[in-house]
């Protein structure tokens, strides 16, 4: 199987992956099923290689629709069918699932995105929300059945919309949850202007105002709660900040300024 990483610019790296290369994978975990969980040595964890070309393990996506990079394939994990089985015959199975020709596209680069708060001042001057959410599973690193590191999502709704007790982020930075926010934007907004044709449209008429950057009392909230998601609702009106407990979504605080809420 061959794999190009590249960062889009001028860097690349080439790597070759065969069935029945012999390969020293310890065992690090067991599945549910008792199936071997091993890791392949660092040529084979992409998220090595992503480091090589100066970007994050985090920036993998495939070339080709600009899926994220699972884990196993960042980290070189392998789930073996049995005891004693090639885990690289394994692991190139799952990587070229489907794959043209048997080969693998990665891109190791940050995905183009504006900074948050030019999002966030859209959504104020639109008159909408900006919904931001928030998962810590930093703790999760050292298991490799387990998600680990951060999970964001960042949407653009009506005022009116509700928090979502199923709504889990799952992209692996910032920058690709702003991304994708961006890709969505303009069914995002249209889907949120009154069904009622009389109904007037905010259309901001001057410019934007100056907003902090909330993204370090983002992580710092989602820090203090690791593993569950935090939500949080920015409006003209301030910002509300909600968890994901197990029964359901609850309130913490709200008020103008995300900076001074204390959360209850």
């Amino acid at each position: 199987m061959s794999v190009t990483v590249t960062d889009l610019r001028h860097r690349v790296v080439h790597l070759a992956w065969q069935a029945g290369t012999p390969e020293v994978a310890p065992l690090v975990a067991t599945q549910p099923n008792g199936r071997p969980v091993v890791q392949l040595p660092d040529r084979y964890r992409l998220g090595s290689w992503a480091a090589v070309l100066g970007a994050r393990p985090e920036d993998l996506r495939d070339a080709d629709g600009g899926h994220d990079i699972d884990r196993d394939l960042r980290d070189g994990y392998v789930t073996l069918p049995w005891a004693g089985a090639d885990p690289v015959r394994e692991y190139v199975r799952h990587a070229g699932r489907g794959t043209a020709a048997g080969r693998l596209i990665v891109v190791a680069a940050r995905p183009d995105a504006p900074p948050l708060p030019e999002l966030l001042r859209l959504a104020l001057g639109l008159d909408l929300a900006l919904v931001v959410a928030v998962c810590d599973l930093r703790h999760n690193a050292a298991d490799p059945l387990l998600a680990d590191g951060l999970r964001w999502s960042v949407e653009v709704q009506p005022l009116d919309a509700t928090v979502r007790p199923d709504d889990f982020p799952y992209r692996p930075s910032l920058a690709a949850a702003l991304s994708w926010c961006v890709e969505c934007l303009t069914d995002a907004v249209a889907g949120a202007a009154p069904t009622d044709p009389k109904a007037p449209i905010p259309v901001p008429c001057s410019g934007s105002r100056d907003v902090a950057d909330p993204e370090p009392e983002l992580l710092r909230l989602a820090a203090q709660h690791p593993g569950q998601v935090i939500t949080v609702r920015f409006t003209r009106a301030g910002c509300a900040v909600h968890r994901h407990d197990c029964d359901g979504v609850r309130l913490l605080a709200k008020g103008p300024d995300l900076r001074d809420l204390r959360l209850t």
